[in-house]
């Protein structure tokens, strides 16, 4: 099990990134400095990330979840 923690550990790292990239251009975005085109991608790629963790979410017991999800806020 531990795999799959380690797997979803890294899906939530990206998320994260992914989420923080998408602060930083809609505040390009208010100062005209970012295309919307790339606001859309990064929303993209959330969601990609989103529907990867509820799969392997779904492949893990409810104990193995709440584990994963001491690992992570301990990181």
């Amino acid at each position: 099990m531990e795999d799959i923690e380690d797997k979803i550990l890294e899906a939530l790292k990206e998320l994260e990134r992914w989420q923080n990239r998408k602060i930083k251009v809609k505040e390009r975005l208010e100062k005209d400095d970012a295309d919307i085109s790339e606001l859309d991608r990064i929303n993209e790629q959330i969601k990609h990330y989103e529907g990867l963790l509820q799969d392997m979410k779904k492949k893990m017991s409810s104990t193995d979840v709440s584990r994963t999800i001491f690992r992570s806020s301990n990181q």
